[in-house]
């Protein structure tokens, strides 16, 4: 998600989270931060910053003498000699409340001058308030209903003697609230004196109340400019039926929309050349806006002024580059985006400087509390910013005017950390400040506009996206077009491998503007330059800034071009293309497809800041695992209104039921199945919890709600195979087998013998041992059903036996006996029978045959009854075999 702000400004914090409870200053000195007695206790690296919830604030002081070069300090504190400092802002915990004389004594121009004094009062915090018994609470509760807040709950209500309160969001001043809705709550507890303070928050969340939408973002700039977004196309995907796993109950997925230029509906009341700030909630519902000089709410009316202030002007101009950029204030027990920054440049110094904005003032529509503070006096004309990783705080970059010198600062709820680099062109002359610096929509590049000594160059430099450093090795490239005009617009393409600059001419003096496009894939700066391929250019216009937008959103975007004066302005629709105006969609204004913004365009565009996107509350949803017919499917859900008690029940469409977060359930038969869940849940009643009773089980639970949603799922048909066991084949003899599964329920069947590895649906084998066969249906998105039978080959061959019609046994040595062939046999039983039933022969042994004499005697030529019977060798479990028949003898 792109989360940029702005371009030309340099920041050197005065302190990593300044208060604003203290709002003069005080002859040429300045007191900031909470006048609290400060904790010198350092957190604990080793958790997170959430964790780290000792929010004491050093007090502040900042010398606003310009010309200022050496400080000595004297914070007063007559308990330690370590209090004095000698840097122009200085921090310093106070450990015991009382009065304190501060001293100043500075050089100013090699002279100097008398001591600087002022008396401050220095209080303790107030006792800690909590929700719950936590710094940071959070709660669920039945929608319906109203929760009151109280940050002294857990000591009986009773709050320090003269305490003062300060809730957010709407400003509340009460000790308690009530709340309807879901939300983040925070309540701010001042001692009597109104400088030392204490924090506590709290999430609430009602079952699955519905949350407001916010809104969508424009752009206010130039006089009067809007440029306003709709989203073309976002059709839902069809729903994956043949997926393995997915998502139940959830809202169809849709594809990722385009984003293009809407018609202005109105105006707005800002009147800058240059450049302007906006920032949005996590909804997406404007919160303020400013040129430099005032700063708006949402109702486009200015911000109030909170006492002791007497007006919100912030002091600052709106004709430098970029006039401002606007940046939430870290937060500490407190819900994000209560308080911003508001950095200006100041119109009579042209150093950076800064206002806050406190939501909660003004009955919750906010109210400027303090303003034109400055912040150092090394003067910027540049400054961008993207938020870090974890998304939670911000990168911010800054260029020393006149020097090569980069400052990137990292700002969260830890505090801030500046790491200084000198790499890459020295900006010489004022020229050179004029042009932007950009971020690509990931942080991974950085680029910056310079013309220096008649010449126009950019600058490509990495960025380390964990440290927010600046790659060593920039691609620095002349553009090969003298000054002027100047380079001044810079914007990378979606995939950033493409850069759109603007050279920006003055049409009065006969200067030509140009919109380029330099491919970055090209890596040798020679060779981008060289190749730069011309979009526009017009003699007649003063092209500006580029910029994709919305900031905020994912999909398609373009990028946008600001024209001064100019109430239409061109873009360009695909600028991951390489190529001319044709080839990357450029709408220029003459073809009456520009963007219509309702007021006049200058040469800058907004800094944007969106917070992340953010839904309190939580759907009901569940997942599902395993869709192959006869195989477990595995379904679960985290419930909803977590904590709160919940009973889980499945109605599996099939005539079946389950219960629990996570069940599993095989389905017999494939086809579609309506799938429901309900949930109920339940609430603690009073009674509960003052005897600590588990809720469920007991008739101390209250149903707040039940919850029913239902979904479609289809079930794949699995293979089924149906090879036996075991099988035998007569190897010795050189014998085969077909192996044939015979399956069923095949849908375009693969299939995978092991081990002859096979992938035919049969095959025939001639070897002992161990077969197995995987079949496995294949679908349409490649998803798979499998099943897997087996077989043993074993050794096997069936008996034979043959016994012949006729046999001689007249000695002509063929013939001679009754031959009985046979193979494969056990138990061999032989008896030979004459005509009156009298066994003249018998034998046990195969090999032993009848050669057709009875007691030494050649019986009479005639047929003889026999009876021979046997049983199989492999398979000694079968019945004996008997046959039963007549061979003839010949003499």
């Amino acid at each position: 998600m792109r989360g940029r702000i702005g371009n030309k400004l340099k920041i050197f914090f005065l302190i990593a989270a300044i208060s604003y409870t203290s709002t003069d200053s005080f002859g040429q000195f300045y007191v900031g931060g909470k006048l609290c007695v400060g904790s010198t206790t350092p957190t604990n690296p080793s958790l997170p910053p959430t964790q780290n919830t000792d929010c004491s604030e050093p007090t502040a002081f900042f010398d606003t003498e310009k010309n200022a070069t050496a400080w000595l300090w004297d914070f007063g504190d007559l308990t330690t000699t370590a209090d004095i400092s000698t840097v122009r802002n200085p921090k310093y915990n106070y450990a015991r409340p009382g009065k304190y004389t501060v001293t100043l004594t500075h050089t100013v121009s090699g002279v100097l001058q008398a001591p600087l004094t002022k008396e401050i009062t220095i209080s303790s915090p107030p006792t800690q308030p909590l929700f719950f018994n936590k710094k940071k609470g959070d709660t669920t509760v039945c929608d319906g209903k109203t929760l009151k807040l109280d940050p002294y709950k857990s000591q009986l209500g009773i709050a320090p003697k003269g305490a003062k309160f300060l809730w957010f969001p709407k400003g509340q001043t009460t000790q308690t609230i009530d709340v309807d809705s879901a939300g983040c709550y925070s309540v701010e507890v001042f001692d009597s004196l109104g400088a030392c303070s204490r924090t506590a928050q709290i999430n609430v969340k009602f079952c699955l109340q519905q949350s407001g939408g916010g809104g969508s973002e424009k752009w206010y700039f130039g006089k009067g400019a809007t440029l306003d977004f709709r989203t073309q196309g976002s059709p839902v995907l069809p729903k994956d039926t043949l997926a393995d796993s997915g998502d139940l109950f959830g809202k169809p997925q849709q594809t990722d929309p385009i984003f293009i230029p809407a018609d202005a509906t109105k105006s707005n009341p800002i009147d800058s050349p240059e450049g302007t700030a906006m920032v949005y909630d996590p909804f997406g519902a404007l919160l303020f806006y400013t040129d430099g000089v005032k700063v708006y709410g949402k109702d486009d009316k200015p911000l109030a002024a909170f006492p002791p202030l007497t007006n919100s002007d912030l002091g600052g101009t709106n004709t430098a580059t970029q006039s401002s950029v606007i940046i939430p204030k870290s937060a500490c027990n407190e819900c994000q985006h209560h308080a911003y920054y508001v950095f200006t440049i100041n119109k009579t110094t042209g150093l950076l400087s800064y206002s806050i904005i406190d939501t909660r003032r003004n009955n919750g529509e906010g109210a400027v509390v303090e303003k034109d503070i400055p912040v150092n006096f090394q003067t910027s004309q540049r400054l961008t910013a993207i938020r870090t990783q974890d998304e939670t705080g911000y990168f911010i970059y800054s260029h020393d005017a006149g020097t090569n010198t980069f400052r990137i600062l990292k700002i969260d709820s830890t505090g801030t950390k500046e790491i200084v680099q000198n790499i890459g062109l020295v900006h010489s002359d004022t020229t050179s400040q004029k042009g932007y610096m950009r971020l690509s929509g990931t942080g991974a590049k950085m680029a910056i506009a310079v013309s220096i000594g008649g010449k126009n160059y950019i600058e490509v430099y990495d960025v380390d996206g964990a440290t927010g450093r600046l790659g060593s090795s920039p691609i620095t490239i002349d553009l090969g077009i003298a000054a002027p005009p100047y380079v001044y617009g810079v914007e990378f393409s979606e995939d950033e491998q493409k850069l759109y600059i603007t050279l920006r001419g003055n049409p009065k003096k006969g200067e030509t503007s140009y919109l380029y496009q330099l491919n970055l894939n090209l890596k040798d700066p020679v060779q981008i330059a060289s190749k730069k391929i011309e979009i526009d250019k017009s003699k007649t216009q003063a092209y500006g800034a580029l910029q994709m937008g919305p900031i905020s959103g994912v999909g398609k975007k373009f990028i946008y071009m600001a024209v001064d004066g100019s109430r239409i302005l061109p873009y360009i629709s695909e600028p991951d293309f390489v190529g001319n105006a044709s080839f990357v969609g450029y709408q220029p204004i003459n073809s009456g497809f520009g963007a219509d913004v309702l007021g006049n365009s200058g040469f800058g565009f907004p800094n944007v800041i969106q917070a992340k996107p953010k839904q309190e509350g939580e759907g009901l949803s569940a997942t599902y695992t395993g869709t192959c017919q006869g195989l477990p499917t595995v379904f679960e859900t985290e419930g909803v209104c977590s904590p709160m008690k919940g009973e889980v029940t499945w109605d599996f469409g099939d005539g079946t039921a389950g219960t629990g977060k996570s069940t599993s359930h095989t389905y017999e038969k494939s086809g579609r199945y309506i799938v429901k869940l309900t949930v109920v849940v339940y609430s603690e009643t009073v009674i509960s919890k003052n005897v600590n009773i588990p809720i469920l089980g007991n008739t101390l639970k209250e149903k707040c709600k039940e919850f029913n949603v239902t979904d479609t799922l289809y079930i794949k048909p699995s293979p089924v195979l149906n090879l036996p066991d075991s099988a035998f084949v007569c190897v010795i003899e050189g014998a085969t087998l077909l192996l044939d599964p015979k399956i069923q329920r095949a849908y375009n069947p693969i299939y995978l013998w092991n081990p002859t590895k096979e992938t035919t649906p049969t095959i025939t084998i001639s070897a002992l041992g161990n077969y197995s066969v995987k079949a496995t249906n294949k679908f349409a998105n490649n998803t798979t059903c499998a099943a897997t039978d087996k077989i043993q080959i074993k050794e096997g061959c069936e008996p034979r036996l043959f016994t012949p019609e006729i046999f001689t046994a007249n000695k002509d040595n063929l013939n001679e006996r009754f031959e009985i062939p046979n193979a494969h046999i056990t138990d061999f039983e032989l008896r030979i029978f004459n005509r009156w039933g009298e066994i003249i022969f018998e034998s046990n042994d195969p090999d032993r045959l009848w050669d057709g004499t009875y007691h030494g005697k050649v019986m009479a030529p005639m047929m003889y009854a026999f009876v021979v019977s046997y049983k199989s060798k492999y398979f000694p479990y079968r019945e004996k075999i008997t046959r039963r028949g007549g061979i003839m003898l010949i003499n």
